[in-house]
């Protein structure tokens, strides 16, 4: 294997590390939520005391979640596929789709990391909030954005590390 492909893929792998930390990150937020339903459920059934605005803290949260671990997914080819047409192919086949399909994902993700920018920066200039909490939405946009970001760069990058690890197995 070229020197260059060794060093780009150590690179590609310290950035899988990040972004590892980062889905845990988004697991632990998910605990949180998944904590305040219970306390909010719990209050209610108890003591007629419910979580004021339970519901927009977790669909507020649950969009971040899904942002923050879609990279780390993406890292370790976890996305959906259908590959019952493909698993009996040739492994250079299956490797020039996954190629093909990861730089698709990259691409798409890239698009939507601009749009969902943009409508972080709507947001933030009409001053949207949720109803109850008043809680601003611009910055849970902004890591959104940030999310797709990374899985633009996630699905762009993974070919690097796919094309390493077939030169290193022959």
């Amino acid at each position: 294997m070229s020197q260059l492909l060794v060093k780009t893929r150590s690179i590609v792998s310290l950035y899988e590390q990040a972004t590892m930390w980062l889905a845990l990150l988004g697991g632990a937020v998910l605990t949180l939520m998944a904590i305040t339903t219970v306390i909010s459920v719990a209050g209610r059934y108890f003591f007629s005391e419910p979580i004021q605005g339970d519901t927009e803290i977790v669909q507020m949260f649950t969009a971040v979640v899904v942002a923050l671990s879609l990279p780390y997914c993406q890292m370790r080819l976890g996305n959906v596929i259908v590959d019952v047409l493909t698993a009996s192919a040739p492994k250079l086949f299956r490797l020039t789709m996954d190629i093909i399909g990861s730089l698709l994902l990259g691409t798409l993700f890239a698009i939507l990391a601009y749009y969902t920018f943009e409508g972080s920066l709507s947001a933030a200039k009409y001053g949207n909030e949720t109803m109850m909490l008043r809680m601003k939405e611009w910055p849970f946009y902004d890591t959104i954005a940030f999310g797709f970001v990374l899985t633009a760069i996630a699905g762009l990058i993974k070919p690097i590390a796919l094309i390493a690890d077939y030169k290193g197995s022959k």
